[in-house]
């Protein structure tokens, strides 16, 4: 699949990681990096103007350009409103984090000419399921646009180690594990209490945690695990063949996927062979489609908000 990573005329990619390098691209680095060395070792370290648009000696009303101050680019056409928001502005988000040792950035880069930037660190607490070899790491995403697009948006991802799915979802309304913020002229204070705001939030982790142990000790025949996979799969895909080929790479997952062995027969085993075909299978568009629809609200995370809402039905009334 594409990465759509930024790569500069000299070929540098704009990723760092202390992971795998995205495609074997971009730099690892061995230790977690402050928001300084972030946006260095990334090379977000790029400021971005607003500039009028022209067209011959007319000047375009109401609309502005944005554009990369050190090559040039245009990466987007916004309001007049619209405010732009600084790489380093957006990241001081993690200070407040970083400052009390909460969080390690261990992901920094921007897609296609700069337009889109993200980072994640990992928090320092983990989720443990069953036993302490079953455990989710708690993760704090950040991504912002410079064209227009999306707002500054920073959330709460749970990745379970052992296979590496996202279980990414909001709990409730009244439990969001997601923060948005729209580039207006009030983005860089909401940005300053941005860190305080999911600090609090953590208890989502404790929420999580619990409903995800309650999902764990219900137990589930293998009849009632493909009825609660159906039941999550149909009305997703109106092509009945495809659903039947999405429901038997699922059944799949649930009995063989990686990390299934000890929770094969509850009900977190078939939301762990959800998130398996969401995070492994499933074939996306690129690896930014894959972005977006796991992380950004797109299909996948809706699709495993769904599967979470019907095991938690299912496990409170059995």
């Amino acid at each position: 699949m594409a990465h759509n990573l930024n790569i500069d005329e000299n070929g540098n990619v704009a990723f760092a990681s202390t992971q795998t390098a995205w495609h074997n691209l971009g730099q690892i680095v061995q230790n977690p990096m402050t928001t300084q060395e972030a946006i260095v070792l990334g090379r977000l370290d790029y400021e971005v103007e607003k500039r009028s648009i022209q067209c011959g000696e007319i000047t375009l009303p109401n609309h502005m350009a944005t554009v990369r101050a050190d090559t040039e680019t245009v990466l987007g056409i916004v309001g007049n409103n619209y405010e732009v928001v600084q790489n380093t502005e957006a990241f001081k988000f993690f200070d407040t984090l970083l400052g009390q040792n909460l969080a390690k950035i261990e992901t920094v880069g921007a897609l296609g000419q700069g337009e889109r930037i993200f980072i994640s660190a990992k928090l320092p607490h983990q989720i443990v399921v069953g036993s302490k070899e079953d455990l989710t790491e708690m993760y704090v995403l950040l991504t912002s646009s410079h064209d227009g697009t999306g707002a500054i948006v920073a959330g709460l991802t749970p990745i379970r180690v052992v296979c590496q799915n996202t279980l990414n979802m909001a709990l409730s309304q009244k439990m969001k594990n997601k923060i948005s913020i729209r580039h207006t002229s009030s983005a860089n204070t909401r940005l300053a209490q941005a860190g305080e705001i999911m600090r609090q939030s953590l208890m989502y982790q404790t929420t999580l945690e619990e409903a995800y142990n309650f999902l764990f000790r219900t137990k589930v025949s293998d009849s009632v695990a493909k009825e609660l996979i159906t039941k999550i799969v149909q009305g997703e895909k109106k092509d009945s063949a495809r659903c039947a080929n999405i429901i038997e790479t699922i059944e799949m997952c649930y009995n063989v996927g990686i990390g299934q062995d000890k929770i094969v027969g509850t009900a977190w085993g078939v939301f762990n062979a959800m998130t398996h075909y969401l995070s492994h299978e499933k074939n996306y568009k690129n690896e930014e489609s894959k972005f977006n629809s796991l992380l950004m609200g797109g299909e996948s995370e809706k699709l495993i908000k769904k599967s979470f809402d019907l095991l938690m039905t299912h496990a409170q009334t059995n």
